[in-house]
């Protein structure tokens, strides 16, 4: 298997979980600046912000905050990084959701300056992975920013992802499995041009989807209890960390991406009816299309038992979009010119047409 590019980003150059770290975040912050700016949610800081506070001010590390209300956007971005220039800062720290860490990264990018993410949900790996996935104000997608910097650090409190809604947790899960789901359709290890990260990415994304299958209802229960347990750490690994790498070092390519198709048009077609819904949440609705079209259906009961007894949307129609036949033939011919089927036979569009069928009428 060749080597077919000669640059990984693999996502982050230090990742610490372990409980209660928000409260010894100075400590780490100080390796890279001692200045920061931190951008935060208004709910993520009104959760974190005590402890992160209090950290800071022990050593005494003057910080600004700036609260972000909008979605991940470039002018927005652009500003934080003209505000951390004015104030002479030298570090960007990011407290928040997956909209919070992507926007974070996108700021540091434009400031020139060093990231440290600190997230408040595992409901994706965006605190990992050197990218930012940007929208319009209104909230539809309008492409992914690929940053030539890694992630400096992410730190990961396991005792505050605790309290986390299980929808967030869950979100997450559907977002990792993704990674093995859209890579396995078309794993050719046989093929000798077949890209060596690649499937170093499948291995690992097999391993990563054993682990929240089996590990994901024992993690459910631990947050249920409050109980800071060995399964819950390892999911939330799995589904940030974990994910993260096999993320950078698949790069994207070669996959039939299906997951992630119905969530970016989704997005970009009904931004308003899909805003109730996480990017996992969207992408987990999406994995039950790849299921079917990779041939395997029955793995959509476990999903959609968890979807259905946690509130979270479980077709097409419960987030939001509609069912006419013009909308399932324009999700077709945008699956279609996509990267998502790159070198498709007309036999894989006949398949997506009929996976789109399943999709749209049995779910209803």
């Amino acid at each position: 298997m060749p080597v077919k590019i000669d640059s990984f980003r693999v996502g982050c150059g230090r990742y610490l979980q372990r409980k209660n770290i928000l409260y010894e975040c100075a400590a780490q912050l100080k390796k890279y600046g001692s200045r920061p700016l931190i951008l935060a949610g208004k709910t993520a800081w009104e959760i974190a912000g005590d402890a992160i506070d209090a950290s800071l001010r022990a050593v005494q590390m003057p910080y600004s905050l700036r609260i972000h209300k909008g979605p991940c956007n470039c002018e927005d971005a652009e500003m934080a990084a003209s505000l951390a220039k004015d104030e002479d800062r030298d570090l960007i720290v990011g407290v928040g959701g997956g909209v919070i860490m992507d926007f974070a990264k996108l700021a540091a990018e434009a400031a020139e300056l060093p990231i440290v993410n600190i997230p408040t949900s595992s409901a994706t790996c965006a605190a990992y992975t050197p990218l930012s996935v940007c929208y319009t104000a209104e909230g539809r997608t309008v492409g992914t920013a690929h940053h030539d910097r890694e992630v400096d650090a992410v730190l990961v409190d396991p005792a505050l992802l605790l309290r986390q809604p299980p929808r967030l947790l869950l979100a997450g899960v559907f977002d990792a499995q993704a990674k093995f789901l859209e890579i396995k359709h078309r794993y050719r290890p046989e093929d000798e041009n077949y890209p060596l990260g690649l499937d170093y990415a499948y291995v690992m994304a097999v391993r990563s989807y054993e682990e929240l299958s089996n590990k994901t209802a024992a993690a459910l229960k631990a947050m249920e209890c409050g109980e800071c347990t060995e399964a819950f750490e390892q999911v939330i690994f799995t589904a940030i960390a974990a994910t993260g790498v096999i993320s950078g070092i698949a790069r994207g390519s070669n996959q039939t991406a299906l997951g992630h198709k119905f969530y970016e048009i989704t997005r970009a077609l009904y931004p308003i009816e899909s805003k109730p819904y996480l990017h996992g949440e969207l992408v987990g609705v999406g994995l039950l299309l790849q299921n079917e079209y990779n041939g395997e259906r029955e793995k959509n009961a476990e999903i959609l038992a968890f979807m259905k007894q946690y509130g979270m949307p479980h077709s097409p129609v419960t987030a939001g979009v509609p069912t006419d036949r013009e909308t399932i033939s324009i999700y077709y011919e945008k699956i279609m010119a996509s990267s998502a089927m790159a070198e498709a036979t007309p036999e894989d569009g006949e398949k997506l047409r009929a996976a789109l069928e399943y999709f749209w009428r049995i779910l209803e």
